[in-house]
């Protein structure tokens, strides 16, 4: 006697045992992943089971669950896909690119005064804080806020300079 909630347990487990082999080998023959082929397998009899019909379908029943699913998961990874295509290339610097521009960088932080060398190699390299870096420059936190942003301003002026000349930074 079936019951409000569905089939009772003993009727289930022999319908799966009847029908999960063939289930699972007609997936796997269409996806030919083992991984792929299990979730679609489990998801059809989740989507049967959710089902408050009482009767547990037949196994052609399964199977167009199964194919649905299927169309569905591929129709799902042409999407992602060709989103993926348009998506531009990331631009990644060589190493050996990477080792010039700090080069480069390193050459032009030299031509910047003494001040603002030290205000950056204590502010940004070494991470300072503010007040850190006012103790050890034996200055006012708010001239070093100052002298911080004019060290900034004239290095990107120099890196300006550097990219009109031809050079990549």
């Amino acid at each position: 006697m079936e019951s409000k909630t569905g089939p009772p347990p003993s009727t289930m487990e022999s319908w799966y045992r009847e029908t999960v082999t063939k289930l699972y080998r007609f997936i796997y023959s269409q996806l030919q992943s083992k991984e792929e082929t299990e979730d679609i397998t489990q998801e059809t009899y989740l989507r049967c089971l959710k089902q408050d019909s009482g009767n547990l379908p037949p196994y052609p029943y399964l199977k167009q669950i199964a194919r649905n699913l299927m169309t569905d998961r591929y129709r799902h990874k042409l999407v992602a896909q060709n989103h993926l295509e348009h998506l531009p290339e990331p631009e990644y610097p060589s190493p050996e690119e990477e080792w010039l521009n700090r080069s480069t960088l390193h050459e032009l932080m030299n031509q910047l005064p003494s001040d603002y060398r030290q205000i950056l190699e204590y502010r940004i390299i070494q991470g300072y804080s503010r007040k850190e870096t006012a103790t050890l420059m034996g200055r006012s936190e708010s001239s070093i806020r100052g002298l911080q942003y004019r060290a900034l301003q004239t290095l990107r002026s120099y890196i300006h300079s550097y990219q009109q000349k031809g050079g990549d930074l």
